[in-house]
């Protein structure tokens, strides 16, 4: 464990159970150390589903009223990115946050229900400009010309399928029981987030969310109440990244 960088404390509050400077994890529920992340910080997570996963901490079957409750102490910040079902997009965020700014998709092949996850953006919209996938057809005439002349490929689209789920037989998983991939927090981060800002991650899980942050330059805070789940994620922010 390290602390004493500069992301280990703001005034008097809590003391970061890990920090390195760049990154900040608390061992806590967000709630109670939400007066010491900086307003201006972009939240970027995966909440807790709320449909029965098996954390080692959290329940994760709240009554409906107390999940959406949770969830709208978000407000505080005025921008948030979060990832979830799109179900139960319609049933606690949007309650919880209102009408998003702008709706993405994240697809993926799997041998499970529900095969994609909506990207729900408030306060922000994604500058899909920053990412390039490649052309669909390459052949024509025109996008050849494109290509010729430099150019490294199209505006990604608002739905993505290039990014597959973590899985067990994935270099990426750990103990927590639903991670999302590192090269997708990474994504969304470079989507909305310019110099200088900071990203939150109010449900740290393995600290997929702080790792793709660090990698990017960015200064973030992560909480999490499993010291396993912390204790498993730490060792990944000085491994090279995952890759999509």
């Amino acid at each position: 464990r390290r602390c004493g960088g500069a992301a280990d404390r703001n005034g008097d509050g809590m003391r970061a159970y890990y920090s390195n400077g760049r990154v900040a994890v608390y061992k806590a529920d967000f709630r109670d150390v939400i007066d010491e992340i900086p307003e201006n910080a972009i939240v970027v997570s995966d909440p807790p589903y709320n449909i029965g996963f098996k954390y080692d901490q959290y329940k994760d079957a709240l009554p409906d009223d107390e999940y959406i409750e949770m969830l709208r102490e978000l407000q505080k910040f005025s921008r948030v990115v979060l990832c979830h079902y799109p179900v139960e997009t319609m049933k606690y965020i949007v309650p919880a946050l209102g009408v998003p700014d702008h709706v993405g998709a994240w697809c993926y092949s799997a041998n499970i229900p529900n095969r994609f996850r909506l990207i729900s953006y408030y306060g922000c919209k994604p500058d899909y400009s920053r990412v390039k996938q490649p052309y669909k057809n390459p052949t024509d005439k025109r996008v050849a010309q494109l290509i010729a002349n430099g150019s490294e490929g199209t505006n990604l689209y608002e739905w993505w399928d290039d990014i597959q789920l973590v899985k067990n037989v994935s270099e990426e998983k750990t103990a927590h029981p639903c991670p999302v991939p590192e090269a997708l927090q990474r994504r969304i981060i470079t989507l909305v987030a310019d110099k200088g800002d900071v990203i939150f991650d109010p449900f740290g899980g393995s600290l997929t969310t702080l790792k793709a942050a660090q990698d990017l330059g960015y200064q973030s805070f992560g909480c999490e109440l499993s010291e396993n789940y912390i204790l498993e994620g730490l060792p990944r922010l000085s491994q090279q990244s995952f890759m999509a």
